[in-house]
């Protein structure tokens, strides 16, 4: 619903006001109703009752982690640690499996050190 700020008075100021303000009264339900319902459509959406009863654990750890974002976290030095540890437990393994993937390429049958022979 489109609101309009416009004040269309009357030349009667008792009147004129008492219009402006029912009208204001009228737009706040009607911005309260729209509020209510996307609030409505957001919470069927996640069902977030549903979640937390059937992950309790996962949702607390999403819980934590929220609150450690928004509580100032992301970017102290606990984090930069975690993170800095992460990345080498997460490159080294991928590394490892690149280089065995090349040395087996290149320790197949058949190929010298000039390479295939077709």
């Amino acid at each position: 619903m489109a609101i309009n700020t416009e004040y269309q008075g009357t030349g009667n100021d008792c009147e004129g006001a008492m219009g402006h303000a029912k009208k204001a009264v009228e737009e706040a339900r009607a911005f309260k109703e729209a509020v209510s319902e996307s609030a409505n459509n957001f919470t069927r959406a996640v069902n977030l009752r549903g979640r937390v009863n059937e992950h309790p654990v996962a949702m607390v750890l999403a819980a934590l982690g929220v609150g450690y974002v928004l509580g100032g976290g992301l970017f102290s030095p606990l984090t930069g640690r975690v993170l800095s540890i992460g990345l080498r437990l997460a490159v080294i393994p991928l590394v490892k499996s690149q280089l065995a993937a090349m040395a087996g390429a290149a320790e197949q049958p058949g190929e010298g050190a000039a390479g295939s022979t077709f």
